[in-house]
């Protein structure tokens, strides 16, 4: 009964495990938002007009 038991907690801690990395790889491949877009390129521009 003791190895069935640790089977099922292995089996459910893989699927829980892939269904996590399943959500964050959709998560990731949604696009940025155009505000974060343009944020990010204001300060690219800040960045190359700075004197070093």
């Amino acid at each position: 009964m003791s190895t069935a038991l640790w089977i099922l907690v292995a089996i459910f801690a893989v699927g829980l495990i892939a269904s996590g990395l399943w959500r964050i790889r959709a998560w990731l491949q949604k696009p940025a938002p155009p505000e974060v877009i343009e944020a990010a390129r204001r300060r690219n521009e800040e960045e190359d007009r700075s004197p070093d």
